[in-house]
């Protein structure tokens, strides 16, 4: 039997902020995809500005979680397992590998401290996974959006991260009940320029121009390359100085 289709292209960056540039510092963001069987698997990580080895958390997490859930789909793991519990484990493993890397560099786990939105989206439903801030957003086959919101602490400059104490309860899952024509996820840097207002909805001007564009190349790379150069444009450096990762999954 012929292996499915892959009928997902997937797009993404992450570029450093202003405030980091002007310091010397390193973007603390990272993202990371695989599809599997037609299974698309994305996660987006947005470092703690507080944490002296956060860019390596964001890294570690993204790339890691996304090799694992990817791995149990492999293995036969449907979609539903993963929503029931395997996601779960999954994290836990996560975290405890994070917190050997912690101890080996004689840091604390708090030092790695990053933000996790994810999604896990099949050809007829998905859910999201999300700690912290940054957003999730699933354009739906009959045309309305489906977010998954930032979630922040008792104070405006908090939010929740997965090296927090309470993270298994700050944990959400937001079930995707129908078929996506796209799928956008992005950390708290875009939020300003590509979300529309109160974050109801995508904002259109902006990106409709940038799905649009990448539904015409016909590689990736240059995709993720105009993409990236979008994102560091010195006008957005008007808007936010925090670093920025968009990901955009889109079917045909």
């Amino acid at each position: 039997m012929a292996a499915p289709q892959n009928h997902w292209r997937v797009f993404g960056a992450s570029v450093t902020g202003k405030s980091h540039l002007d310091n010397g510092l390193p973007c603390q963001d990272a993202h990371a995809q695989a599809v599997v069987d037609d299974i698309l698997v994305a996660i987006v990580c947005d470092g703690a500005g507080s944490a002296r080895h956060s860019e390596q958390g964001a890294q570690f997490v993204a790339t890691q979680t996304v090799l694992a859930l990817a791995e149990r789909l492999r293995l036969g793991a449907s979609l539903q397992d993963l929503q029931a519990g395997a996601l779960m484990a999954t994290l836990v493993q996560i975290r405890a590998a994070l917190d050997d890397i912690a101890r080996v560099a004689c840091a604390t786990l708090e030092d790695y401290a990053t933000t996790v939105v994810g999604v896990v989206m099949g050809p007829d439903d998905g859910f999201f996974f999300h700690l912290g801030d940054g957003l999730g957003v699933v354009q739906l086959a009959d045309g309305n959006e489906l977010i998954s919101l930032p979630a922040n602490g008792e104070y405006a400059n908090e939010t929740y991260f997965i090296s927090g104490e309470r993270w298994r309860e700050q944990l959400r899952l937001l079930t995707i009940p129908q078929a996506a024509r796209g799928v956008v996820l992005m950390s708290d840097g875009c939020m300003p320029f590509a979300m529309s207002k109160h974050n109801a909805s995508l904002y259109a001007p902006f990106m409709d121009a940038v799905q649009g564009y990448l539904r015409t190349v016909d590689s990736v790379l240059v995709g993720n390359q105009a993409l990236a150069s979008t994102l560091a444009d010195p006008r957005t450096h008007q808007i936010t100085g925090d670093d920025k990762t968009l990901l955009l999954a889109m079917r045909p």
